[in-house]
C-alpha cells in the first residue's frame, strides 16, 4: 500500500512536467550506480561508497570524471549533501519482466563498424531497445573510466530523447550493468585490438508506463528502466518457444541488434580455443548479472565472414579456419534422450569394432544395436528426406523417436541435420527463425534438407 501511495504521488509530480523536489538521502540509498544532485542542482552518479563512514565519491554526470576539489583531490561527499533521483537499475525482489539471458559482444575493429553500419543511428522519435550501439575499446574499459568512456560515446539523439520521455526526473547516463559485465570479464583489457559492444537503452515514457500490462510491469518501467543506462550487447527474456538459456539468448540478440552468429561460432569449445588463442583463457563463456540473468560472452572472431540479408547480418566462421575445423560437438546446454541413447550406441559401437583391442560387447537387449547395426538398416527410412554426409537415423529406445546421429562427430538430435553452409538466424523484424546458406547466399523460413 505504501508502494501504490508513493507512485499516486509520484504520478502526480510528473504531471506537472518538471522534476520532483529531492529529499536528503539516507546511506542505504547511495549505492554504487545511484543517480543523485550535489550541490546546487549538479547531477552525478556514486562511484563508490563507504557507508560505514558516510563518505561517498561522485562521478559527474556531464564529464564522468570523480569530482576533485581545487587541489585535484577526489571530493568525498556525506550523504545529507546529497538528493537521490533514481537508485541503481536492479531489483528489489523479482520482478517477471526482467530479463532472463544476455549476451556480450566481443570483436575487432572491422566487425564493429559493419555491426554499427547495420544498426544504424539512433530513432529521435521513439524508445526501441536498445536505443543505440556503443563499440568500445576494450583498452578503455577501466571500470574507474568506464562511466566517462561511455559518455563521451552516447550520441546527442539520445540523451534529448531520453530527457523527453521522463522530464520529471533528471536523466542521467548510468554504466551499472556495463560496469558489472567489465568487472566479471576483466581480462578483456588485455585485448588491445577488441572492442565491446555495448547496448543504451533510455527510460519508458509515462504513456508508456500507464500502458503496462500489469503492476509488476509499471513498477519495472517505473522504478528500474527509469534513466539512460548502458548495459551488455542484448537482453531477452525466456519465452515457452525456447527450451534452453542459449536458444533465448541466441533470439534476443537477433530480435534487439538484428544479428545472427553461426552455431559454430556459439560453441562453447570453439569460444575457448579462441580466447586461447588471443591469451585471455580465463575470460568467462557467461556470467551472471545483477538482473539475475545468465549473460553469454561471445568473442568473434578476426576473420569472420559477414552476410546481410532481410534486415538481418549474419556472420560466419571463416572457411577452412583452425576453429570452424575442430571437429568437436556442438554445447548447446541440452540433454535429451538422444543424447543419451547417441552415448550408448556410441560406446557400444566402439566396443565392437573389429579395429579394438578388447573384445567385442555384447547384451542380452535386443533392442540395443551398434551403430554398424544401425547403418545397415538404413533403407527402412528410405521414404525420408535424404540425410547430410555422416548422419544415419536410429529408434530412440526410450520414447521410440527417430533421432539423427553423426558416426564422425557423435553428435545427437531430434532436429533434422541441417546441410554444409546452413544456419540458423532470427529476424530481427518479426522474432521468427529463418535459415542462411553462406554458400548459397540464400534464405528461407522452412528448414532445409538439402
Amino acid at each position: 500500500e505504501e508502494e501504490d501511495e508513493e507512485e499516486v504521488e509520484v504520478e502526480a509530480e510528473a504531471a506537472k512536467g518538471a522534476p520532483k523536489a529531492r529529499k536528503e538521502a539516507t546511506p542505504d540509498q547511495l549505492e554504487p550506480g545511484a543517480v543523485v544532485v550535489y550541490w546546487d542542482g549538479w547531477r552525478g552518479i556514486i562511484h563508490d561508497a563507504f557507508e560505514a563512514i558516510d563518505s561517498y565519491w561522485i562521478a559527474d554526470e556531464g564529464s564522468g570524471e570523480v569530482v576533485r576539489d581545487e587541489r585535484g583531490e577526489i571530493m568525498a561527499f556525506k550523504s545529507g549533501e546529497l538528493q537521490v533521483v533514481a537508485p541503481p537499475p536492479k531489483l528489489q525482489g523479482s520482478n517477471p519482466y526482467a530479463p532472463a539471458v544476455g549476451v556480450f559482444i566481443l570483436g575487432t575493429a572491422p566487425v564493429m563498424m559493419r555491426v554499427l553500419e547495420h544498426f544504424g543511428p539512433p530513432d529521435p522519435s521513439k524508445r526501441t531497445e536498445p536505443q543505440e550501439l556503443l563499440a568500445i575499446p576494450c583498452s578503455l574499459c577501466d571500470p574507474g573510466s568506464l562511466l566517462r568512456t561511455a559518455r563521451d560515446g552516447v550520441n546527442a539523439i539520445t540523451l534529448k530523447l531520453a530527457q523527453e520521455q521522463r522530464p520529471d526526473l533528471h536523466v542521467a547516463l548510468r554504466a551499472y550493468h556495463l560496469r558489472h559485465a567489465v568487472e566479471s570479464c576483466n581480462s578483456l583489457l588485455r585485448l588491445e585490438d577488441y572492442f565491446c559492444l555495448a547496448g543504451v537503452s533510455v527510460p519508458y515514457s509515462w504513456d508508456e508506463i500507464q500502458a503496462s500490462a500489469d503492476k509488476d510491469e509499471k513498477r519495472w518501467r517505473r522504478t528500474v528502466v527509469n534513466q539512460l543506462d548502458a548495459c551488455v550487447t542484448a537482453y531477452g527474456q525466456k519465452g515457452e518457444e525456447e527450451t534452453t538459456p542459449l536458444e533465448a539468448a541466441q533470439h534476443a540478440l537477433g530480435k534487439s541488434c538484428g544479428m545472427c552468429l553461426s552455431e559454430v561460432l556459439w560453441q562453447e569449445a570453439v569460444q575457448t580455443f579462441i580466447r586461447k588463442k588471443l591469451g585471455v583463457p580465463e575470460l568467462p563463456l557467461h556470467f551472471v548479472d545483477a538482473f539475475g540473468a545468465k549473460v553469454y560472452v561471445v568473442v568473434l572472431p578476426e576473420d569472420a565472414s559477414a552476410t546481410e540479408e532481410s534486415g538481418i547480418i549474419s556472420f560466419h566462421e571463416a572457411y577452412g579456419s583452425d576453429y570452424a575445423n575442430l571437429d568437436l560437438e556442438a554445447d548447446t546446454g541440452k540433454e535429451s534422450a538422444a543424447d543419451d541413447d547417441a552415448k550408448t550406441v556410441g560406446k557400444t559401437a566402439v566396443d565392437a569394432s573389429p579395429t579394438s583391442s578388447a573384445p567385442a560387447k555384447t547384451s542380452n537387449d535386443p533392442n540395443e544395436k551398434t551403430v554398424s547395426m544401425w547403418e545397415a538398416e538404413q533403407e527402412k527410412f528410405n521414404d525420408q528426406p535424404k540425410l547430410p554426409a555422416g548422419w544415419i537415423r536410429i529408434i530412440s529406445r526410450k520414447t521410440g523417436k527417430t533421432y539423427y546421429y553423426n558416426k564422425e562427430t557423435q553428435e545427437s538430435s531430434f532436429d533434422f541435420p541441417l546441410p554444409e553452409g546452413w544456419t540458423k538466424c532470427i529476424s530481427k523484424s518479426t522474432g521468427k527463425t529463418y535459415w542462411f546458406s553462406a554458400l548459397t547466399k540464400q534464405s528461407t523460413f522452412t528448414r532445409p534438407t538439402e
